[in-house]
């Protein structure tokens, strides 16, 4: 695979990392990364962080002056990139100085600013002698090393150059980032953008991108953002209200986004509707509010949530509580909703807990208070380590009160007993009669 210098520099960028601190930017390259490693290599570009030419990249980062300067940088940039292709068709890396031109040729693209970057992009354009790819290559480069810091401007050279960037994968990826970033600090500007260009490129500025718009709106003005679902169109409106949930970032942000949530909820037309989308926000809502720990999440549950809307907070500790705050949660479960209501979500911690560390959650067990939560652990700690340990599981069924909790957890427990071994299945059968299962 051959590939000229502009992609070259793309590359090196990321194997520096300059600037680039979102690393799903990244992962839109890693599936032809092996391949382009290797033609870097072909070019004798160093990938080595370590290598002291790359250094250079890394440390020095002063941004030269647009005008005059951009235009010099543009005619030894197509210079080089014609001197490169040639020495591509020739197989070879070229000689020491060849390689510390490349470097040099990097450090002065990398130092222009955005109005620097638009005059090369422009240069690049009008010259005849490069190829499409080429040219696609570098305003890709440019565009993604706009989009995080000046993302208005990564959207504006977008737009100039559109009929370059047709069939481009990464298009929707950088649309949808630098829509976030812009909304973030400008909202309605943003907005205003996405209004006038929607018409022109309806297969690029798609919903993921328009969700963009919504998700860094949301840090601003939550209630704009649910505004926009509507206004913008957006189909999916569950994975898109999920998002705005998520973009939240503080507990402040949280507040704001769950008072403009009920707001939206109320105005839709039926109680189905409502009660599905609270859950789908409320449970998105509480997988952040999770990771900030049981002490600031419980606390900011109880201040914030009402008894309905803290059922479905519920759903989200089920799913995503870390090992350390498990056990906390689930009496913190068991304490706050109503008798019955929390038993389903116990059961769903407890068995995922089980299956990633059946010994702490055993030890969890051992310490916590008798009682209905207490009850409904044993319960799906039996049923998860049943199949495995199935002496174990049976000794913990015998310490659940009387009744038909214990009865129906011991036919689970034989139901899941291992019974390819013969000594398995013997054990099995002698259980079954010692407890009146029907075999």
């Amino acid at each position: 695979m051959k590939i000229s210098v502009a992609l070259a520099i793309l590359i090196l960028v990321a194997a520096a990392g300059l600037g680039w601190q979102n690393n799903q930017r990244l992962v839109t390259l890693r599936k032809s990364h092996t391949d382009l490693i290797a033609s870097a290599a072909s070019l004798g570009i160093s990938l080595n962080p370590e290598d002291p030419r790359a250094a250079v990249l890394i440390t020095k980062r002063e941004r030269e002056d647009s005008g005059a300067n951009a235009k010099a940088v543009a005619t030894e940039f197509i210079a080089f990139t014609l001197d490169m292709e040639a020495r591509q068709k020739e197989d070879g890396p070229g000689d020491e100085g060849t390689q510390k031109r490349r470097f040099e040729m990097l450090e002065r693209v990398m130092a222009l600013d955005s109005a620097g970057l638009k005059i090369l992009i422009a240069e690049v354009r009008a010259t005849k002698d490069l190829k499409d790819e080429t040219r696609q290559e570098l305003i890709r480069f440019a565009i993604m090393r706009l989009s995080n810091d000046h993302p208005q401007a990564a959207l504006t050279l977008f737009t100039e150059s559109a009929d370059l960037l047709k069939g481009e994968g990464m298009s929707n990826h950088v649309i949808s980032s630098s829509l976030a970033k812009w909304a973030k600090d400008d909202p309605l500007a943003a907005l205003e953008w996405v209004r006038k260009n929607s018409a022109k490129f309806p297969d690029l500025i798609t919903d993921d991108a328009k969700r963009g718009l919504i998700y860094g709106a949301a840090l601003q003005d939550s209630k704009l953002a649910f505004k926009l679902i509507g206004e913008l169109g957006i189909k999916d409106v569950n994975n898109t209200v999920s998002g705005i949930m998520q973009a939240a970032k503080t507990p402040e942000q949280r507040t704001a986004s769950l008072n403009a949530l009920r707001d939206h909820v109320a105005n839709l037309p039926d109680e189905d509707s409502k009660e599905q989308l609270s859950k789908v926000a409320l449970t998105n809502l509480g997988i952040k509010v999770v990771q900030e720990g049981f002490e600031a999440g419980s606390k900011w549950a109880i201040v914030n949530l009402t008894p309905t809307e803290l059922e479905a907070f519920a759903g989200a500790v089920s799913h995503f509580s870390n090992s350390g705050d498990t056990g906390r949660w689930i009496e913190w479960i068991g304490e706050k909703l109503p008798a019955g209501k929390g038993d389903n979500k116990i059961g769903n911690i407890v068995r995922n807990w089980t299956s990633q560390d059946y010994q702490a959650a055993g030890k969890w067990l051992t310490t916590t208070p008798d009682g209905p939560t207490k009850n409904t652990a044993i319960r799906s700690y039996a049923e998860t380590v049943s199949p495995y340990q199935p002496e174990t599981a049976a000794q913990w069924a015998m310490t659940l009160p009387p009744g038909n909790d214990r009865v129906q957890t011991l036919k689970t427990i034989h139901n899941n007993w291992p019974k390819d071994d013969p000594a398995d299945k013997e054990a099995a059968a002698v259980f079954a009669k010692e407890h009146g299962i029907k075999q």
